[in-house]
C-alpha cells in the first residue's frame, strides 16, 4: 500500500515538474558604457501616467533630457506588467529598446530613478541631443466644418416642421 501511495506521489511530482526552466539572464547590470551601446534611447523622463493593460503596463512620458534615439518631448513606453516599476510622477533614467515600431523599457534594462543615477548621469552628460521645440497643437482646417452638417440638419428639419405647421393651418382652413 505505501509503495502504491509513493508510485502515484511520483508519477504526480513528476507530471508537476517543468522539463525546462530558465532564470533571468540579467543577474548584474552592465556597466553604463555597455548599457548605452545596448539600448537603443537612452533618456531621462517623469512619468506622467501608468496605465494597466492585460498582460503590460503602459507608461506615458515626459522627456526630460535626452542621450541617444529620441527627439519627442512625449512618448508612449511598454513595460512588464510584472516587472515594471516605474511610478507616476517620478523622473526615471529610462533604457529603451525598440520593439514592433514603438518603445519598450525591457525586463532586464537598468532603468533607475533618476535621484538614484548620479554615476550614469555622469557618463551621460555630454552625450545629450536636443528635443524637438515644443509645438502649439495646430488649429485643424477642419474643425469649423464639424458644426456645419448638424446646423444644416437642424435648419432643414425646422422648415419641414414649419411648412407642414403651414400647409396644416391652410388646410384646415379650407375645411372650416
Amino acid at each position: 500500500m505505501k509503495i502504491r501511495m509513493l508510485m502515484i506521489c511520483f508519477v504526480v511530482w513528476a507530471a508537476l515538474v517543468p522539463a525546462d526552466a530558465s532564470a533571468l539572464s540579467c543577474a548584474g547590470p552592465p556597466s553604463v558604457e555597455k548599457s548605452y551601446e545596448l539600448y537603443d534611447a537612452v533618456i531621462v523622463a517623469n512619468v506622467d501616467d501608468v496605465v494597466r493593460k492585460r498582460n503590460s503596463m503602459e507608461l506615458k512620458l515626459t522627456v526630460l533630457t535626452s542621450f541617444k534615439g529620441i527627439e519627442e518631448r512625449n512618448l508612449t513606453v511598454a513595460e512588464d506588467l510584472t516587472w515594471g516599476t516605474s511610478e507616476r510622477g517620478k523622473p526615471y533614467l529610462f533604457f529603451l529598446k525598440k520593439k514592433d515600431g514603438g518603445w519598450e523599457n525591457p525586463l532586464c534594462s537598468p532603468t533607475k530613478m533618476a535621484g538614484d543615477a548620479s554615476q550614469e548621469l555622469i557618463f551621460l552628460k555630454d552625450k545629450e541631443i536636443p528635443l524637438k521645440a515644443f509645438e502649439e497643437p495646430k488649429a485643424n482646417e477642419s474643425a469649423p466644418m464639424l458644426w456645419v452638417v448638424p446646423v444644416t440638419l437642424m435648419c432643414l428639419l425646422s422648415a419641414l416642421v414649419y411648412g407642414g405647421v403651414r400647409f396644416g393651418k391652410r388646410r384646415k382652413g379650407k375645411n372650416d
